[in-house]
Formats: structure tokens, C-alpha cells, sequence
């Protein structure tokens, strides 16, 4: 049987495109501006500190490098190891609990010499990657066995990052392993008894929950009742957005940052330094960017070719939704204050890295071929 010539022309071409270097130019640009809007806000942010922005350079070099690496590797190379990475971060955050690095807050952090290194930045990476690769290995539907294997290790991990102590990220780090799951089809009726029973558990829960944690909910439920103590970072975060009105204060110019009554303005409440510098102008930019990342991430997913790949691409989709709403309603008010960092943007090397690493997957996954 002869072969069309156009049908081979236009194979030929689609297959040129797919051994690009960068599979998605779109998606890769927008990430690129956002990280350069990044560094220039968190100059700012940082009160002209060029040696944070320095470091924050290195950050996302080597995150680049990372993301055009893993992009190069077509996923049925990688899959069989997703597994391992999950042990390896799972394993971390074990470690992390009885030998934390020195010097910080809290029981997160692994001293690495110049920078520190958080895993549960990793888990909420690899984590749904392995429950993906799990749910999904079979060409049918995952059995209870399966859910339940995933379901004991979303938990596991989730409550390791919550003896940290780190609410908030354990919160996501559950979020984000249970998206694969819901992605492959869990049933509807189990999800509804689990939120039935977490509401009858609150009260236990709440009682779980360190004086810390206790205080950021009541701070959220009433933040003038500290504004000086507990309300401080929320009231001043609030008086920031307000101020920026339509187009700003300007480059450098906010008062809240500059004058250093925003505290952590240049990793969770960068945000804010973005709306009283460049107003409602600056953040809907900030936004409309965004949404070509999201845009094209679920363009991907949409056209996957493998149920691994809808699955991966999705979650690691709406991971970053989750990032981004979560952190913008936080130094709003609309949310508690749970330390979640503006993706791509705040200060934070281990946060940037993971969503570059991120995206590479994603990237990766487009060059998914048909057998």
C-alpha cells in the first residue's frame, strides 16, 4: 500500500518538533518572564539586598538547567525510577525529624553547607509522580489494594511534614498526592464519607494542632484582636495591597516594604510588595502570566496520549493553582497565615527549584508518543 506523501511530510515535521530541546516555547517563556519579574520585585522586596538576588540567580540557573534536562527525557525513561524518588523524599523527611539543621525555626530543613534544603519540597513533587505512576501501571482500573497503598502513603507523608511542625505545606503535600488519585477515577462516595468523617474528627484534630498553629487560627478569625502581636503581618500585608491602588506606588516606593513594617515581604508576603509597588496594573500582568502557564499546562494534559501522562501533567497543574491561590488569599486575609511562598517569585531556593523540576515533567510528558 503506498504512503501519502503529505501524510509523510506532515509526520516528519510533527516528529521534528517533538526532538526540540524546548517542547513547549510558550510555556518556557512565560516561565522565564515570571522568574525575571521575580528577581526584579525581590530586589525590592529585600530592601536593594543584591546578595540575596544574587543567590536567588543561582537558584534558578540551576533549576533551569534541571527543568531542560528532565524536559529531554521522554517519560517512558524515567518512569520505572518515579518510585524511588518518592523513597528518597519520603526518607528525607524521616531524617529531617531526628537530625534537623541548626539554626532554623523549625524541623525542616537539611543543612547542606551554603543553603539549606527543605524535603518536604521534594515529596510534594515526587509524591504525586509515584502515586500516578502506581495507579496508573495497569492498563485497567486500580483495585482497593492499589487505593489503599497510595492512600496509607499520601498520609504518611502529609503527617511527617506535620510533626515538622509546617501545617500548611502538609496540607498540600496531602493535596497533592491525593490529585492523582482523584484523576484516576476514586470514587465519588468515599470522598464524601472522608470529608464527613474529618468534620466529626475537627474536634480531635484541633486538639492535635500546636499553640502556634492555634494561633494563626485565631488570628485569621480575628486579626485586630492582636494588631500589634499576632494580627501584625496580615494588617500590615492588607494595608499594603490597599495602598497600591490601580498603578502603584512605584519601583521601590512602597512605604510597607521599604520602611520594613512588612515582615517576610521578600519570601510569603512578597505579594503585597507587588500591589503597593505596581498596583492593580502590576499583578493582573503578574496574573495574566500565570494563566499561560496554567493555560498551557492543561493544554497538555487535555492532549496527553497516555492516562499516565493526563494524570501527571494535571496534578502537577493543579499543584501550582493550589501554590498560587493559596498564597494570594493568605496575605489577603481570605486564608490563614500557613507560610506558602508565591511560586517562582518569593525568596526560596528549594521551592523554586522543585516547581522548575516541575515543569520539566510536564514538559517532558508532551513528548509522549503514540505505540
Amino acid at each position: 500500500m503506498s504512503r501519502n506523501p503529505l501524510d509523510y511530510q506532515l509526520n516528519s515535521s510533527l516528529n521534528k518538533s517533538n526532538s526540540s530541546f524546548i517542547t513547549d516555547p510558550i510555556l518556557f517563556t512565560a516561565v522565564l518572564a515570571i522568574l525575571t519579574f521575580g528577581l526584579v520585585c525581590l530586589y525590592s522586596a529585600s530592601g536593594q539586598d543584591i546578595s540575596m538576588v544574587t543567590k536567588q540567580g543561582i537558584y534558578i540557573s540551576l533549576g533551569i538547567i534541571l527543568m531542560l534536562i528532565i524536559s529531554s527525557i521522554k517519560e517512558r525513561y524515567y518512569r520505572p525510577f518515579l518510585i524511588n524518588l518518592f523513597w528518597i523524599g519520603l526518607l528525607l523527611l524521616i531524617w529531617v525529624l531526628f537530625f534537623p539543621a541548626q539554626g532554623y525555626n523549625t524541623d525542616r530543613w537539611i543543612d547542606l553547607g551554603p543553603f539549606g534544603f527543605q524535603p518536604s519540597e521534594l515529596v510534594r513533587l515526587t509524591l504525586p509522580l509515584a502515586v500516578a505512576y502506581h495507579l496508573t501501571r495497569k492498563d485497567r482500573q486500580p483495585d482497593l489494594l492499589d487505593w489503599l497503598v497510595v492512600l496509607f502513603f499520601i498520609a504518611l507523608s502529609s503527617f511527617l511534614v506535620f510533626k515538622q511542625p509546617d501545617l500548611g505545606t502538609s496540607i498540600i503535600v496531602f493535596i497533592s498526592g491525593f490529585l492523582p488519585v482523584f484523576l484516576s477515577g476514586f470514587p465519588l462516595s468515599i470522598i464524601f464519607a472522608g470529608l464527613i468523617s474529618l468534620i466529626a474528627l475537627s474536634p480531635l484534630i484541633w486538639m492535635s494542632l500546636s499553640e502556634y498553629m492555634k494561633g494563626r487560627i485565631f488570628t485569621f478569625i480575628d486579626p485586630n484582636a492582636d494588631p500589634l502581636g499576632a494580627g501584625w503581618n496580615i494588617a500590615q500585608s492588607k494595608t499594603a495591597i490597599g495602598s497600591g491602588g490601580i498603578f502603584g506606588k512605584g519601583y521601590l516606593n512602597g512605604t510597607q516594604s521599604q520602611l520594613d513594617f512588612l515582615p517576610e515581604s521578600h519570601s510569603d508576603f512578597i505579594f503585597s510588595v507587588i500591589a503597593e509597588e505596581f498596583g492593580l496594573v502590576g499583578i493582573s500582568f503578574l496574573f495574566f502570566l500565570y494563566g499561560i502557564i496554567l493555560y498551557r499546562i492543561f493544554v497538555i494534559s487535555f492532549n496527553a496520549n497516555t492516562q499516565f501522562s493526563r494524570v501527571c501533567s494535571a496534578s502537577l497543574g493543579f499543584i501550582f493553582l493550589i501554590y498560587l491561590v493559596v498564597n494570594v488569599c493568605m496575605v489577603s486575609g481570605i486564608f490563614p497565615v500557613v507560610g506558602v511562598p508565591l511560586p517562582l517569585i518569593s525568596q526560596g531556593g528549594t521551592s523554586i527549584i522543585v516547581h522548575l523540576m516541575a515543569f520539566g515533567f510536564v514538559l517532558s510528558l508532551k513528548r509522549v508518543e503514540t505505540w
